[in-house]
């Protein structure tokens, strides 16, 4: 004999209708339209404290090295004659293995193909930021807190003449541009040691996984105006960003398609945008030579956008204000 089932058998056999389903579906995508933003400046805050806590440990780094030797931070000497006494190789600049690499691990060493004649580099690790793309070292030394920056061949004598960062009459671009500075420098809470740099230069040694890694240059803001080379005015020539290894016929995955920055500083890293890198939009990490790391937007380093002058809130030299007294209203 066929039984029927109890209505509150039946009940429990009943499953959910479409509208519920629905209802349950749009609930959820409520929820993740909610929660995504959220986890995404989650992620985005943690990778901005990585990259601060990089430059911190880069600045200590200096600032160790400068207690090393009589105050004086690394130079930024390069080029073919300038020979590293201590192992035969070209160049004394503050990333050589020889130079900062003393004071931090080394993880990166794509830069270079082995055989190379210059100095070993320091890569990866606390020398790159989480938002540069392909990022072998994503920050670089202020050109003003160089202990010696250009040379002058003696060739009857076989020698060369060093000059601190301004001093090298020579060189139209970067004379009196600015005045060299050590660790006692005053306001060191305001003088900028390293920041966030554009990777300029290809490595020479793909990596395991066969992808091209950038670094970026020996320094920032040795020429222009100190508004200027933070994007005020008309910023930084083109000119200045025609270095690296272009015959690859590449360019650096932070750029855009054509023209280059107009800023020393790379301010789409914090928060990270995909496209207009180049805009004077966003943040950049600054470490000082007292030691601390403060991120900097544009509006908070550029006093008049018009004219280009500085604010002053972060300094390139003890000069910065004497070569902008005219700008002044």
């Amino acid at each position: 004999m066929e039984t029927r089932p109890s209505a509150r058998t039946a009940s429990r056999l009943r499953g959910f209708t479409l509208i519920e389903l629905l209802v349950v579906i749009a609930i959820i995508a409520l929820l993740i339209g909610i929660l995504l933003p959220a986890l995404s400046r989650a992620r985005d805050a943690g990778r901005d404290m990585v990259c601060k806590s990089n430059i911190k440990q880069l600045s200590l780094a200096a600032v160790v090295y400068a207690n090393d030797f009589q105050g004086a931070f690394p130079t930024i000497l390069a080029g073919s004659i300038v020979i590293d006494p201590e192992n035969g190789k070209r160049n004394l600049l503050w990333y050589d293995v020889n130079r900062i690499g003393r004071y931090l691990p080394q993880e990166d060493f794509s830069n270079l193909a082995w055989n190379n004649q210059e100095n070993q580099t320091v890569g990866g690790g606390v020398v790159s930021c989480p938002n540069h793309p392909q990022a072998g070292r994503s920050y670089t030394m202020n050109y003003w807190a160089a202990s010696a920056a250009e040379y002058e061949p003696n060739w009857s004598t076989g020698t060369l003449r060093f000059f601190k960062p301004g001093q090298y009459a020579a060189n139209t671009t970067t004379y009196r541009k600015g005045r060299a500075f050590n660790n006692a420098v005053d306001e060191s809470f305001k003088m900028m040691l390293f920041a966030e740099a554009w990777g300029l230069w290809r490595s020479q040694v793909a990596t395991l996984s066969g992808d091209t890694n950038y670094f970026t240059n020996g320094s920032i803001g040795s020429t222009d105006l100190p508004g200027q080379r933070f994007g005020g005015g008309t910023g930084v020539p083109s000119s200045r960003f025609n270095i690296g290894n272009w015959q690859a016929g590449t360019r650096p995955p932070e750029f855009e398609n054509t023209g280059s920055p107009t800023s020393y500083l790379p301010y789409y890293r914090h928060p990270k945008r995909q496209a207009d890198t180049y805009d004077i939009i966003g943040g950049a990490n600054i470490g000082f030579v007292d030691g601390h790391v403060a991120q900097f937007s544009p509006d908070q380093l550029i006093k008049d956008t018009t004219t280009g002058q500085s604010s002053y809130e972060v300094l390139w030299s003890p000069m910065d204000r004497a070569l902008e007294d005219d700008l002044d209203p």
